[in-house]
């Protein structure tokens, strides 16, 4: 006869296992926890830092909404036309101006003085001549040029420079296409 006797009469848990697992659960629970604290510590101290800053610009803003007086309205307005003025200037295409000078100005010639006025359309040169001739030169190369109109000679001195140097100083206003 064959008798097969089980004495269990419960169920056998692996605890090693069973408290290994808890385990590593504990330390991953564990590690969450300290990620999510040090995350709330940086928004905390981040939130901290914004109210400081909030508090800094609306300190900024209720002292600038008081107004600005006349004196510092007036000294804003000169900055700004001043700005605007240099901002035209540089709106002016020097370099196809500057080339079409160059193809005008002869030998002999040298300008000394650049002085474009945007709104009234005109420039006004200034230089020296070795001789007259050359001026003449000048003048009907800029009455020649199709970007330049209205030459008008306005001065012209003699120069001299040392005991043998002469020269003509010149000083010619023109109409000028600054496109």
């Amino acid at each position: 006869m064959d008798l097969k006797i089980n004495l269990s009469t419960r169920y056998f848990i692996d605890t090693r296992k069973l408290n290994a697992a808890l385990a590593a659960a504990v330390a991953l629970l564990v590690l969450v926890l300290f990620f999510v604290v040090k995350g709330v510590a940086t928004n905390a101290g981040q939130a901290k830092q914004l109210e400081g800053e909030l508090a800094k610009l609306q300190e900024r803003f209720a002292t600038s909404a008081k107004g600005v007086t006349e004196q510092e309205y007036q000294g804003i307005i000169k900055k700004i036309s001043v700005a605007n003025g240099i901002l035209k200037k540089r709106g002016l295409n020097w370099l196809l101006l500057l080339d079409q000078l160059e193809s005008v100005v002869p030998d002999g010639v040298t300008l000394s003085s650049i002085e474009p006025k945007l709104k009234e359309g005109t420039l006004t040169l200034a230089g020296t001549a070795k001789e007259f001739r050359n001026l003449r030169t000048f003048v009907e190369n800029l009455e020649g040029a199709p970007r330049f109109s209205d030459v008008f000679l306005q001065s012209q001195t003699e120069v001299k420079e040392g005991t043998d140097q002469r020269g003509v100083g010149f000083t010619v206003t023109c109409k000028v296409d600054f496109l």
